[in-house]
């Protein structure tokens, strides 16, 4: 039976490292790639360990205009709207997570249940009205149009830390509240330092869906120096008179890293964070 079950671990651990190397195969194509001379880089067998390693593909990204402008800048662009994106959703998430686990009003479980409702919406649906409404404000072909919804709040956002303050004890706002504590004071000083592992959840899930928005960049940016990094790699690799992929393989290397960097430091939370927003409902 031991010998089985030696077996058939083995087996899965084979089969789950075949699974993980198809997953991670792209990305490291993607990265010998771009230290691969442009010739190179469609001859068959791929070399997988450039020889010599060449970084024409990143003077091409870093050094040299990209559409007319600098990469810093459409990274800089990225890294503006990830953060207010970030930030405010984690501020109007968190307050509204409280407010329906903690705070009793008329309506609340109705409204919640509306609120989780919306996620069924397919985004697709809501393009043409959002658009409109930022025409009418006058956002179009600005970041605002993008980021502007984030800090508006988010249902998953908000479900997530909704359930998390859900599985807190009850006692500690009684206690807070007979030291003369009020809910801003609660929320500040005793829930939000308890939800670290919600927090990193939401930077990793917000960092991710705002810093590879390319949709959303697309419909509202018009103005290259306006570009974020998916539109400017995207356009980069459609140039009419000559596409180099060594340094459209090099931008998308350089747009990975910093997700990368922060999975990777919030990690140890982010397990955590999502086992706990299916705890209590």
């Amino acid at each position: 039976m031991t010998k089985r079950l030696l077996i058939g671990k083995l087996t899965r651990t084979l089969i789950l490292l075949a699974f993980s190397f198809g997953m991670v195969y792209p990305f490291l194509w993607m990265t010998a790639a771009s230290f691969t001379a442009e010739r190179s880089i469609f001859e068959f067998p791929f070399s997988m360990i450039p020889n010599p390693v060449n970084w024409d593909g990143y003077k091409a990204v870093w050094i040299k205009p990209v559409l007319g402008s600098s990469m810093w800048l459409y990274y800089w662009n990225s890294i503006k709207v990830t953060g207010i994106a970030m930030v405010g959703a984690l501020i109007t998430c968190s307050f509204a997570g409280y407010a329906y686990a903690r705070m009793h009003f008329p309506g609340r479980n109705i409204i919640f249940l509306l609120l989780l409702a919306t996620m069924m919406i397919p985004s697709q649906v809501v393009m043409l009205p959002n658009f409109m409404i930022y025409k009418e404000l006058g956002l179009v072909n600005t970041h605002a149009a993008i980021w502007l919804g984030a800090c508006l709040g988010s249902p998953f956002g908000t479900f997530l830390f909704k359930q998390y303050f859900s599985t807190l004890p009850k006692e500690l706002n009684e206690a807070a509240e007979i030291d003369g504590a009020g809910h801003f004071r609660i929320f500040t000083r005793i829930m939000l330092p308890l939800a670290k592992p919600v927090i990193a959840t939401m930077i990793i899930f917000n960092f991710i869906g705002y810093w590879n928005n390319y949709e959303g960049a697309l419909i509202y940016l018009r103005s290259p120096e306006l570009y974020t990094l998916p539109l400017a790699l995207k356009m980069m690799s459609e140039d009419k008179y000559f596409v180099q992929y060594a340094g459209v393989m090099a931008g998308s290397v350089s747009a990975a890293l910093p997700i990368l960097i922060v999975f990777i430091a919030m990690q140890k939370h982010f397990i955590q964070g999502i086992a706990f927003g299916g705890v209590k409902g």
